[in-house]
């Protein structure tokens, strides 16, 4: 049984602290992830390395995972602006960043499949890799996971060109706004600031524990308005992409 956010309960917890065209915002992108779900995604065991279906069953099987963890983290985020939980919120969008530059990699090797300039077994290995790498170790052998700097980068590339429409290396916006974020994950000034106002004139940190978000910090969630339409269009093209039924 699906359990979503309390759309009414949210809209009630925004309204007053960001800009009503963004609640707004917010609940359309919410919606357009939700939308988006399946119950069941089939996919045959096995097969030959390359083979047309099985790119196109697994493929399709990782885009509703990387959609599963898209809604987690939106719906993170969200639950911890609710709890006032500035780091956790933080740490949720980057996330969900993380999880559409996967996307954006997973769209970039089928897009150059579709081109010819990929073999099928390459993209085939790509996407098991996608589905099992981990970087744990573990008695099951298994593929090592990609990078999320290599990530962000096969998916600036996709968003610079299917999305902003300017050349592959024009724009780099996944990776300047992960990089931003990074510093409120780390603890770094961004992060350490969240947690003290500073009186001059009394040469004291005064603790902010237990405090209410400030505006600035209220305005991270921004960066999902960037992020989950970027995700959507992906996620949309993305089954164009793969090789067709009948091939």
């Amino acid at each position: 049984m699906e359990r979503d956010l309390d759309q009414v309960a949210l809209k009630t917890a925004l309204t007053g602290r960001i800009d009503p065209d963004e609640v707004l915002e917010l609940e359309v992108a919410y919606q357009q992830l939700l939308d988006r779900r399946e119950g069941i995604c089939r996919a045959t065991p096995g097969g030959e390395r390359g083979d047309p279906h099985r790119i196109r069953q697994y493929a399709l099987v990782l885009r509703q995972v990387l959609l599963h963890r898209a809604i987690g983290t939106f719906e993170g985020a969200m639950i911890a602006f609710h709890e006032n939980q500035v780091y956790s919120m933080v740490l949720s969008i980057r996330g969900h960043f993380e999880t559409t530059a996967a996307l954006g990699y997973l769209y970039t090797r089928l897009n150059s499949l579709t081109k010819g300039n990929l073999p099928r077994e390459a993209v085939d290995e790509d996407i098991c890799t996608m589905l099992l790498g981990r970087r744990d170790g573990g008695a099951i052998e298994a593929p090592e996971a990609k990078q999320i700097l290599s990530l962000l980068e096969h998916a600036d590339r996709a968003v610079s060109t299917d999305v902003l429409g300017g050349t592959s290396k024009q724009y780099d916006i996944l990776s300047d706004c992960y990089t931003f974020l990074c510093e409120f994950c780390h603890p770094n000034f961004h992060s350490n600031s969240v947690a003290f106002e500073l009186n001059k004139a009394q040469s004291e940190f005064v603790m902010r524990h237990s405090a209410i978000m400030r505006d600035d910090e209220t305005k991270l969630l921004h960066y999902l308005l960037i992020c989950t339409p970027i995700f959507v269009h992906l996620y949309d093209r993305i089954h164009g992409l793969v090789p067709s039924a009948a091939t």
